[in-house]
C-alpha cells in the first residue's frame, strides 16, 4: 500500500495543539492541526466522505510523533475530526513527556510536521515527524524542506500533499546527524519487518537506501521496537480477553507466552470447565493491516497438528491504550498447505518461517477496535475555540 505523505507548516494556531504553546497564548486558541480537506480528503483519502456516518464525523488514530530534534517516537491516541467544512487533527493536548520536559517547546510559526498516515478509506495510523527550524540537528531539513517545497504555501494553504519517493530521496540526500529518527522515518515498516527477517522490507530498503544502507544502529532499533509491540500487542489483547470475560460475552482463557515464551501460540481460550478450546497467536505491528505477518514453522506445525482450532489475531495501529483488531479463524488448513510444500524441499533443508500479505493469505474477519482508555474524552472538543 502506498503511503500517504503531507507535508503541513506550522501556523500559530496549530502549536497551541501542544501544551506548552497552548498555555502561554493567550486569546483565541485551538488545540487542534488544520488538515485542508482538498489534501487530506481529496488527494489522500477520497473514500473518506462516504464513511462519516459510521465513524461519526471523526476517525480514531494511533499518532506517533517524533522530533523535533533528535527526539524518539512519542505515542499516543487522537481524533481527526470534521467540525463544518474543516478536517482538524484533534483530541487532548499535546504534552512534553515526563521525560523530555521541553521537548515541544522549541516549536515555532514557519517549522514543519512532516505527516504520514495509513490504512483505507480512512487513516488508522499516523506518525508525524516534527522539524524545527531553530534546533540544529533539525537545520538542514527545514532548510531543504523549505527549499523545495515552501513557494507552495500560502495563508490558505497550509498542507501539501508529497512524493513518499521523492521525500525519502530529499532525506538521504541530507548530512543528518548519526542517528537522526528522520533517517528512518518513511521506512518504519519496512525496517519492522527487515529486523524480523521479512523478504518485502529488505526489499524496500535496498531499493531506497542504494547508498546509504542500514545501519546497525537502526536495524538494532527496528528490532528492538518489533519486540515492544509484539510485547505490548500480548498485553493489550490480555486487558481485552479479560475485559470481555468479565462482561460475560468471552470464554475463561490462559496467557501461555507469558510464562513460556517458545510456546508456538500466545494464548489459549478455554471451556467453563477450563479444558483447552482453541490457540490463538497475537500478531502485532504498530503500523497498517496490511504489514506482513511473521509465522514461525513451530506456529504452523502447532496450527496443523496440535488439535485444537488455531485463530490468528492480527493487532495493528497498536499504542499503549488502544489497538484495531482483525481475527483468522481456523488456520490450520492454511499451514497444512504451507508444511506439505516444505516437504519437498532435498534433504538438509529446513525452512524456519514465513511471511504473509494478510490481505492476501487469509481470511479475517471485521474490525474490532480496542480501546483501553478510562474515561471519554468527548467532553474535550466543547472548549475548543478554533481560528485561523
Amino acid at each position: 500500500m502506498k503511503r500517504k505523505i503531507a507535508l503541513k507548516r506550522l501556523s500559530p494556531s496549530d502549536l497551541t495543539l501542544f501544551e506548552p504553546h497552548y498555555r502561554k497564548t493567550s486569546g483565541t486558541k485551538q488545540k487542534a492541526i488544520n488538515l485542508d480537506a482538498s489534501v487530506f480528503v481529496d488527494a489522500l483519502f477520497p473514500g473518506l466522505p462516504s464513511r462519516l456516518d459510521v465513524l461519526r464525523d471523526r476517525v480514531i488514530v494511533t499518532l506517533t510523533i517524533y522530533g523535533p530534534g533528535g527526539a524518539s517516537a512519542h505515542s499516543i491516541t487522537r481524533k481527526i475530526l470534521k467540525q463544518q467544512k474543516n478536517w482538524r487533527l484533534n483530541g487532548e493536548l499535546i504534552s512534553n513527556p515526563p521525560e523530555e520536559s521541553s521537548r515541544y517547546n522549541s516549536l515555532v510559526k514557519g517549522d514543519y510536521a512532516i505527516l504520514d498516515f495509513a490504512g483505507d478509506p480512512e487513516p488508522h495510523t499516523a506518525r508525524m515527524y516534527l522539524v524545527s527550524q531553530d534546533l540544529s540537528q533539525d537545520e538542514p531539513l527545514h532548510t531543504a524542506l523549505e527549499t523545495k517545497y515552501g513557494a507552495f504555501f500560502s495563508p490558505r494553504k497550509g498542507l501539501l500533499e508529497i512524493d513518499p519517493d521523492e521525500l525519502a530521496k530529499l532525506l538521504g540526500g541530507l548530512d543528518l546527524p548519526e542517528g537522526h529518527p528522520a533517517l528512518d522515518f518513511l521506512d518504519h515498516d519496512a525496517l519492522e519487518d527487515a529486523a524480523q527477517g521479512g523478504l518485502e522490507g529488505l526489499s524496500k530498503l535496498s531499493k531506497r537506501r542504494q547508498t546509504r544502507g542500514v545501519s546497525r544502529e537502526e536495524l538494532g532499533r527496528a528490532r528492538e521496537s518489533a519486540e515492544l509491540i509484539g510485547r505490548l500487542g500480548e498485553e493489550i489483547l490480555n486487558a481485552w480477553l479479560d475485559q470481555q470475560r468479565q462482561a460475560g460475552s468471552g470464554p475463561e482463557y490462559r496467557w501461555d507466552s507469558d510464562i513460556n515464551a517458545i510456546a508456538p501460540y500466545d494464548f489459549t481460550l478455554l471451556s467453563k470447565d477450563g479444558h483447552p478450546e482453541r490457540r490463538v497467536d497475537a500478531k502485532s505491528t504498530s503500523g497498517d493491516f496490511s504489514n506482513p505477518v511473521h509465522i514461525s514453522v513451530a506456529e504452523l506445525l502447532e496450527m496443523a497438528n496440535g488439535g485444537l482450532p488455531y485463530d490468528i489475531y492480527r493487532l495493528y495501529a497498536v499504542n499503549d491504550v488502544t489497538a484495531r483488531l482483525r481475527i483468522a479463524k481456523d488456520v490450520g488448513g492454511f499451514a497444512s498447505k504451507l508444511l506439505n510444500e516444505f516437504g519437498k524441499l532435498p534433504d538438509g533443508v529446513t525452512v524456519d518461517g514465513v511471511s504473509i500479505d494478510p490481505e492476501k493469505a487469509l481470511q479475517f474477519d471485521d474490525e474490532i477496535f480496542i480501546d483501553l482508555t478510562e474515561s471519554d474524552d468527548e467532553g474535550d472538543e466543547d472548549e475548543d475555540v478554533f481560528g485561523d
